[in-house]
């Protein structure tokens, strides 16, 4: 339970808008809001689905809350050390603060999130692919381990004993359903040509060379719209904040010491 981490992040936007503010406990006449707990809980929705979550949130606040007074009455504020490590939590979430605005003031339109959809279906593919691989460092090696499976050898057992690819050898170089348009091209490309049940290759990728079998293909039905949205909202919002910050950069005088 990351609860410590979720209450030090919850509380960077409970200062200012005390929405549910109203004290849940005082701590030697400091109150605690219950702006802060409610801020903790819907942060993380698994942890409020925890047995006695608002409580395990209370009893961590007032510890925290606990454990600040006795830093500033012993004037740890003052320590070179804790200052600094306040002044770049501050910086942090004026950070957050910056983009947080700029998100919410740059909304992103529903024409992007489709034409975004769009271009992941279309990335997809039509089908998909049941693929097994064998990968191994070098050209030479991938063309003695095709040369063995012409022979007649298995699959499988070569790609136990060969493939660096650990994961799948321990399964006979399975790898599953595969869609091209979520793998490397090369890779996309050798699958999207192989015959059923017939290895092809060597195969280059920056991983090594691949020999690759296809086992089966399906029709692809790639997900709605609905179940994908907030995913690509979200990946769309950074890219937006990324951009602000570049331009931000741009416009700043920036000197590095090196």
């Amino acid at each position: 339970m990351k609860l410590r981490s979720i209450v030090l992040a919850a509380l960077v936007g409970t200062f200012a808008a005390p929405v549910f503010a109203a004290p849940v406990a005082t701590v030697n006449g400091q109150a605690i809001d219950n702006s802060q707990v409610q801020a903790i809980l819907s942060m993380s929705p698994e942890l409020a689905k925890e047995p006695n979550a608002r409580e395990q949130v209370v009893q961590n606040l007032i510890n925290m809350e606990v454990l600040s007074q006795y830093a500033m009455k012993h004037n740890l504020d003052q320590s070179a050390d804790v200052k600094e490590r306040l002044a770049l939590a501050k910086r942090q979430i004026l950070a957050d603060a910056a983009v947080d605005q700029y998100i919410k003031e740059h909304p992103v339109p529903e024409s992007e999130i489709r034409a975004a959809y769009n271009k992941f279906v279309a990335a997809m593919g039509k089908k998909e692919y049941e693929v097994r691989h064998i990968l191994v460092k070098t050209k030479a090696e991938a063309d003695k381990i095709l040369a063995e499976l012409k022979a007649g050898k298995k699959f499988s057992t070569l790609a136990e004993k060969y493939s660096i690819d650990k994961a799948s050898a321990a399964h006979g170089g399975e790898l599953g359903w595969i869609v091209p348009g979520m793998v490397v091209p090369p890779f996309a490309e050798a699958i999207e040509k192989a015959p059923i049940d017939k290895p092809v290759g060597p195969v280059q990728t920056q991983f090594g060379y691949h020999i690759i079998e296809v086992q089966a293909t399906k029709p692809l039905t790639p997900p709605p719209l609905s179940a994908m949205k907030d995913r690509i909202k979200a990946q769309l919002q950074q890219e937006e904040a990324a951009k602000f910050v570049s331009d931000l950069r741009s416009q700043a005088k920036i000197d590095i010491t090196k």
